[in-house]
Order: structure tokens, then sequence, then C-alpha cells
């Protein structure tokens, strides 16, 4: 068997991509990567140039809410006491953080006003302005204009004047008038005042502005830019930080803010004892009234009744005893009925645990804590931006919940108090009837100093409570202190000039080298003999070069050109095809995998060829569903096959000498209604059975195989297939269909001709193809008559 026998089965091994193929093609394209490079690596050093620097501030502060503070004084109730176990460890963040501070700390500061400089390219804020200090003095309402810009343009070291960009109605408030430096105005809702402190300043017109900013504004830039976070999950030390492009201003906002969150904490702390205080002083008051009216009691009794003696010693001890007892009740009665006044009258003064008064309420005690918290997280979230915010009614929902179980808490204790009394007063009754032989004004006289000496226990109490509360006070330090200062590194973190550079460089690189791979690698159309020879299991025949010149008989009219040695080329290799009796095939269907591809190009030059070598050639125009071998034929007849086959005309009629030696055409004829049974019945078997005696060779161009089963239809009739495949056009699907009907055998034997070859196209891998079968590559150089058109040429290929 020899080279181009191909009734036996190709056995072909799948190859491997050729990525240097694909790296060659990449690298073809190099003046355009080189400009993208040039254009990416630019952007980057615009970028670096233009792009304003960014610093990183950072301090540190440590918190002591978490930590088990002790008193200074040994015995007394430390000012830690009352907060602590009061605030969970992640809420202290978001409480640093809430509007209260913020805006605070913007009160604190001349930040109402922001500066800048307008240039070519980009807007630079500034701390101050050029040469001026815009002091806003108050703000009526709401018709100021924030948010504008507002041009301060010098005019003398005395005045100056406004310009106002984007806002017309500020425009006509602002620019018909000469301002002076140092003297306060006022215009709607605003009254300003702009200070000179520069005299040598720039008196470059709309370079400089200033913008007014609203406070809520404000508050909400600040609150997003501060971070401030845990240095370590657990510990005490909280890292504060900011990014910004002035970093001396902002500095000076986290110096303040800092303060603001040491003088606030303290005063809340403080909040906490002075309340304490209060209810103390409320309740020494009126146990003052009492002492002094038994006292007066005990003077009278004593001056009438000198003579009587105390009586039982032993009575009067245990009486003593349970007047003490009562006396802690009373306390505890007192603080219920203080808790339940607090909550009823919904109260925003802050309020304190019962274990500040000694009290022993482990239940109520928790409550009233959980209850002091949940007042916190109301001062968090409430504020006017989110009255509706569903948080909030939960955290309402929270409260109205803790006080529901505090009352009930209040209740079960004060029926213990109650239990507590009844049994107090039912043993102070037992032993006071005991002495019911002393004289009544004896017992009257005890009864007065019991209670004298129950009043003075009870004030005794409170005023230790107080001091040791006045001292905790006295002794009171804020829960924050300061380690790091905020500061920065004059280097900025943004932009990163190298970094900048090299991800340019990078980009301009990789992106048009990655888009060109995806693009050629993802190519649906077959490009070179790589793409052939991986859709497709048919042996290639042939190369057809792409034509320069403006002629589709190409062989007859540039007998010397490229092209025309292709096709005969494409003879030589045909003299090696076998037919269907094992001896030279003589009759050869063109066909192709859709319309577009070239076959009647090539049918037609074929034909040419065939006939200049001396054999007696046919062509037949067999496709009659798109006849486009009428245009080329020198004398094309009247009739053709559709009208040979439907009976309307001899064979006589429709084959026509051409005016080429050795040529005879058969045109398709008329646009039959059923081309496919025409072509499948006796007529046509008849009519090549008679051509075949007559030609030498046959050339029947055929509609595409891959969309109608004309081709099919003809194949009992032909030696051999020649598929055309045109570069760049063909589909590989479409290939991949007509070799899935090679595979199976419905379509033997077939050969390739890959048609249409640019040199500028070609790529690594189908070189070596493409000089085969053509004579191109050194040898034959020269030789062409398009070689002046490929030199003309050769600058305007990609």
């Amino acid at each position: 068997m020899n080279e181009f026998d191909f009734q036996e089965e190709v056995v072909k091994e799948e190859k491997p991509i050729d990525f240097l193929k694909y790296l060659l093609k990449i690298l073809r394209r190099w003046p355009f990567i080189l400009l993208f490079f040039i254009f990416s690596t630019t952007l980057g050093i615009l970028y670096n140039r233009y792009a304003n620097p960014v610093y990183s501030i950072k301090g540190q502060f440590i918190t002591k809410k978490f930590s088990e503070n002790k008193s200074v004084i040994p015995g007394l109730v430390d000012a830690g006491y009352f907060l602590g176990g009061t605030q969970e460890v992640y809420e202290e963040i978001p409480l640093l953080k809430s509007n209260d501070k913020i805006e605070e700390t913007i009160n604190r500061l001349n930040f109402r006003v922001s500066y800048f400089a307008e240039g070519y390219v980009k807007t630079v804020e500034q701390k101050s302005g050029n040469g001026y200090q815009v002091l806003i003095d108050s703000i009526y309402g709401e018709n100021c204009p924030y948010g504008v810009k507002i041009f301060v343009n010098k005019k003398t070291d005395e005045t100056f004047k406004l310009n106002v960009v984007g806002d017309e109605v500020w425009e006509n408030f602002l620019e018909e008038r000469t301002y002076n430096y140092n003297e306060k105005y006022r215009i709607e809702d605003l009254q300003f005042e702009i200070k000179d402190g520069n005299r040598s300043a720039s008196t470059e017109q709309n370079k400089y502005f200033f913008i007014i900013n609203k406070r809520e504004s404000l508050v909400n830039e600040y609150k997003k830019r501060l971070k401030i976070s845990w240095k370590q999950q657990g510990s005490a030390i909280l890292n504060m930080e900011m990014e910004s492009v002035i970093p001396e201003k902002d500095i000076q906002f986290m110096n303040t803010y800092y303060e603001v969150v040491e003088e606030l904490g303290l005063k809340e702390k403080n909040q906490n004892l002075e309340n304490t205080i209060n209810f103390i002083d409320e309740q020494m008051a009126m146990i003052s009234d009492s002492i002094i009216q038994f006292q007066e009691t005990i003077d009278r009794l004593q001056l009438e009744n000198r003579e009587l003696t105390l009586g039982s010693q032993t009575i009067f001890t245990k009486l003593n005893d349970l007047d003490e007892q009562k006396a802690e009740v009373l306390l505890q009665e007192r603080y219920y009925e203080y808790l339940k006044s607090y909550i009823k009258n919904n109260k925003s003064s802050e309020i304190f645990a019962p274990s500040l008064i000694g009290l022993d309420a482990p239940l109520l005690n928790d409550l009233v804590v959980e209850y002091i918290q949940q007042k916190q997280q109301d001062k968090l979230f409430k504020n006017k931006e989110n009255y509706k915010n569903p948080l909030v009614n939960r955290q309402d929902s929270l409260r109205r919940r803790l006080e529901k179980n505090i009352f009930e808490a209040l209740n079960s204790y004060q029926e213990v108090n109650s239990e507590k009394l009844a049994d107090i007063n039912s043993k102070s009754n037992f032993l006071t009837g005991s002495m019911s032989d002393l004289q009544g004004e004896l017992r009257e006289l005890s009864q007065a100093r019991r209670l004298y000496e129950l009043n003075q226990n009870l004030f005794d109490l409170f005023l230790q409570r107080k001091t040791e509360a006045a001292i905790s006070k006295a002794s009171a330090t804020s829960d924050y202190q300061l380690i790091e200062a905020p500061s920065y590194s004059k280097n900025p973190v943004r932009p990163n000039a190298e970094r900048n550079l090299l991800v340019a460089m990078a980009l301009g690189l990789l992106l048009p080298i990655g888009f060109f791979f995806i693009k050629d690698f993802t190519n649906p159309r077959i490009m070179d003999k790589d793409d052939l020879d991986r859709n497709s299991d048919i042996p290639l025949l042939g190369n057809i070069a792409h034509k320069i010149v403006d002629t589709d008989t190409i062989v007859k009219d540039k007998p010397k050109s490229l092209v025309a040695e292709s096709f005969r080329a494409l003879r030589a290799n045909m003299k090696y095809l076998q037919g269907k009796d094992k001896n030279q095939a003589k009759t050869f269907m063109v066909t192709s995998s859709v319309s577009g591809e070239g076959k009647t190009f090539c049918s037609l030059n074929l034909a040419y060829t065939l006939a200049a070598s001396g054999r007696k050639t046919l062509l037949i125009g067999a496709d009659m569903r798109k006849p486009n071998l009428t245009d080329f034929i020198e004398a094309y007849p009247d009739k053709g096959l559709s009208e040979y086959l439907a009976g309307y005309a001899t064979r006589e009629e429709v084959v026509i000498k051409g005016e080429t030696k050795n040529l005879w055409f058969v045109g398709a004829g008329a646009v039959p209604p059923n081309p496919s049974e025409l072509l499948a019945g006796d007529k046509m078997n008849q009519f090549m059975i008679e051509v075949r005696e007559e030609f030498d060779a046959i050339i029947i161009d055929t509609s595409p195989v891959g969309l109608v089963a004309d081709a099919i239809e003809l194949l009992p009739h032909i030696d051999h297939t020649l598929l055309i495949v045109r570069q760049g056009v063909s589909m590989k699907q479409a290939l991949s269909m007509v070799n899935e009907l090679y595979n199976e055998g419905k379509i033997k034997p077939m050969s390739v001709i890959f048609n249409d070859i640019q040199l500028r196209k070609k790529g690594y891998g189908y070189y070596g193809g493409y000089i085969y079968g053509m004579g191109y590559g050194g040898y034959g150089y020269g030789y062409y008559d398009e070689d002046k058109e490929r030199k003309k040429n050769l600058f305007k290929r990609s």
C-alpha cells in the first residue's frame, strides 16, 4: 500500500498541545504587546505620580473595665465596684465608637470646614487654606451651603471675593460682593468670618476653595474611618488606627478623641456614685427627723420618771437585737420602694445595685446589674438616626421584660420582709408583755429608747455607706490609660510606587499575552495544520496558497502564480489516488463541510490544471441548490444538469466544450425543487457511466456535505472525495461532523485540500506542511508573478 492509498483505515495518535506554536503566534504580535506594555506602564507611573499618599496613624490605650479593681482604702467600696461586670467585653468597641463620643470630638475641633487646592489633574485636600482660615460662628438653620465648593480669590491684602461652583442659589448669595478679611458676615442661616493669616498668600484665581461639612456627615465619616480593635483577644489593650491623606489633622482628631473617651468614661463612672450619695442623703434626712422625735420623747419620760429603773437587762438586750434586725429589714424595704418608683416613673438617671448598701439579694442584684447594662445599650443605640431600627425595638422589649422580672423579684422579697417583720414584731410583743409588771411609763420609755436606737443604727449604716461612696468618688480614676500616643510613619501605605509599577508592567505583558493565547487556543476555526490534524483523521492531499490577484480562474489567467503552482502540486499528488478498480482515480467529488470554503474555486482551477496536463477533463456543476459555476464558465450552456436529469435536455445539449483545450463543462442548470431525488435517480447513473467512458478526469462540484445530502447521493459514482478546508473559515465543529462520517465509513476514500493558506496566519507546526507540496520556502522563490506584489505588501501584514 503506497502513501496515498486511503482505502485502509488510518490510525492517528492524539497529538499533545503545542504550546511553542501558540507562543510563536503571540510573539508575532509583539508590536501590539509592546504598545500595551508601554500604555500599562505609563498608567502605573501616572497613578504613582497623581495618587494622594495615604498614611496610617496608629495609637494604643488600655482599658481597666474588665479587671478586678480593688479599693485604695481597705474595707471601702471602690468606684469600679459599681461598674464591674455590667458590660460585656464585646460591647466595649461599639460603645467606644458611639455617636456621642465622635460628635463630642468633632465639636471640640474646627472640622466643620475642609480646605482644598484644585489642580489640572487632581484635587488635593489641605490642612488649612491658602493663607486664610474660615471660622463658622453660627449655623441657625438648614439653609447653609453644605458640600458646595466656595473658592476664596484674594484681591488685596484686605479684601477677597468668593466664587461658588455647582449651586446657582449660593452663587447669587455670595458672588455679588467684595468681602473684608477678619470681618463677620451673616448670609441666610450662615454666620462666618474669614481670617487672613498670610499676607504673601497666592493670588491665583479659582484654585483654593473650602467646603462646609454637615456635622452628621463628619460624624459618620470619622466613625467609619476610625478603626478600634483588640491587640490580642482577651487582652485589655486596644489599638486605634486611621488612614489619612492629612495625617497632622487626623492625629489631632485621635488625640482629642482619646481625651473625650477618658473624660466621658470618668463622668459616667462618677454619675453612679453621685446617684448613690443622693439616695443616701434623702434617706438620712428622713431618719434624722425620726431620731430627733424619739430623743425628745426619751428626754421627757426620763425627766418625769427619774426614780424608775431600767428593768430586766436581759429583756432589753433581746429587744435590742430584734430592733437591729428590724432596721435591716426596713433598709431593704426602703430600697425596694425606691427601685419600684424608679422603674414606674421611667427615670433617666442612673440606678445602683442592692449590693451597694449591703443588701443580701443575689437574684435581685443580678437583675438590676443586667438592667443597668441594658440602659447603657439604650444610650448606644437610641438616637435620631435609628429610632426605627428593629434592633432598637428589640432592646426595648428586653428592657420591659427585665422590668417585669424585677417587679416580680421585688414582690417576692417584700413578701419575705413582711414575714420577717411579723416574726420580729411577734417576738418583740412577747418580750414586751413579759414586762407587764413594770409601770406603763417605764414601758413607754423603753419603747422610745428602742425606736431611737433602731433609727440611730440605720442612720449610722447610711452614714458609713455615704462615706465609702464619697471616698470612692474622690479616688476614682478613668478606666482608660494612653500607652502609645497616635503617630504615623513618613512612608505612605498607599500608593506603593515600586509594587504598583511592577504590577502595571506585569499586567502590560500578561494581559495581551493571555488574551492572544486564549483567543488562539479557543479559536473555533481551522487556522493551521495542527488544528486540521486534531479535528480530522482524513489525510491531507495538498495545500492551496492564498491568492492576491483578483481572478478566480487563476490557473488560466496567472499560470506562473504561487496559487497555480499549488494546484499543479495537487495534480501531482492526485496521480497516486486509486479508484474503485484499484487503477488511477478519474472521478473526483469536490465538497466542503459548510458553504464559503472555496470548493467551486478549487473545482474550477483543478479542472484547468488537469486539462493543461493533456487529460480530457469534464467539470460538472452538481450544486443545484446554489449554482456558483455559472459565473466562471466561458460559454455557459442554456441548459444544465437539472434539465438533463429531469428529461428536458440531451447529454449533447448540456456537455459544452470550453475555450481551454481538453476542458468540457456541465452547468448545474435551473434550481429544481428536488435536487437530491434527481441525483439519486437512474438518469444520473446512466449519465455517469457514459461520461466515465468518454473523459479521462471528471471533477464534480457538489453541495456541502455537512449541510445537505446531495453529495451523499453521488458517492456511488465517484472514485475519490476531495474535502475543501479553508484556513480561517472552516469551523472545527463542522469538520468534526464530516470526520465522523469518514470514520464510520460512509464517505471513503476521502482527502483534504487545505485552501487559502496565508503566510501571515501560519503558526508553528504548520510551516513544514505548508512547504510540502508547494515548492515554497527558498526553492522557487522569485519564480512567481505575485512575488512583486508580496514584496509590495510586506509591511501591510500583521
